[in-house]
């Protein structure tokens, strides 16, 4: 059975970077530790707190979200994956351009449309960018680990490039916010209870929006941003 983290990446409308987590006590105050990077509590919240103001603006109701996890974790997921994976490009010396962040946009119909899609993936403005630099880095990797055409291939550069980053760029997350299982992704804790703001089940996974993908990454119908 594939794990979470390598279904997640492989799924274009589920989780599209690579969820990855891993177990050790959390700093108080903090809702995830990336590498040496923290991600405090505050932090989140204010960014749960731009999403929502993001979607009223773009009259997207948030109860018609379809997401596997609460808002809360959606935000952190995406947050996390997007601090390891870029961390992990910097140390391997990938470059992503601006340019070709735009073209991801482009090749979606604009920024104005895409960011519509950005933010049903929980993705707020002011981390769009970084999360499809992230979702860049991410596929480059990819390609340089073997992802070729066909679906094996890619899923084993995706598994060699999730095991990387566990080693590389660890996240821990907070109980506070679920426990994390590798095969399903946040579950409630019964040490804990329910996780934070746990909400409604949607498809599976959390993270980057259908299209941010690219070929050879194990995505389909993905813009080329290589």
């Amino acid at each position: 059975m594939k794990s979470y983290r390598v279904r997640a990446a492989v799924a274009l409308a589920a989780a599209g970077i690579a969820v990855t987590a891993c177990g050790g006590p959390v700093q108080a105050g903090s809702a995830a530790i990336v590498g040496k990077e923290r991600i405090t509590s505050s932090q989140l919240n204010d960014e749960v707190r731009a999403l929502r103001a993001d979607l009223a603006a773009n009259k997207i109701p948030e109860n018609q979200l379809q997401l596997s996890f609460s808002l809360p974790q959606t935000v952190l997921l995406n947050m996390t994956t997007s601090r390891q994976f870029q961390e992990l490009g910097k140390r391997k010396g990938i470059t992503v351009t601006d340019r070709e962040v735009d073209d991801v946009a482009t090749a979606q119909g604009g920024w104005d449309e895409f960011n519509k899609v950005l933010l049903a993936n929980g993705i707020p403005l002011d981390e769009s960018r970084d999360f499809i630099r992230a979702v860049i880095i991410r596929n480059k990797l990819a390609q340089q680990s073997g992802a070729g055409q066909d679906q094996a291939s890619q899923q084993a550069a995706l598994q060699k490039i999730v095991e990387e980053a566990d080693s590389a760029v660890p996240v821990k997350y907070s109980p506070r916010y679920g426990k994390f299982d590798p095969q399903q992704g946040f579950v409630a804790d019964d040490r804990f209870g329910a996780p934070a703001g746990a909400g409604a089940p949607g498809p599976e996974g959390a993270g980057a929006p259908e299209g941010a993908g690219t070929e050879g990454a194990g995505t389909e119908g993905a813009p080329q941003t290589s």
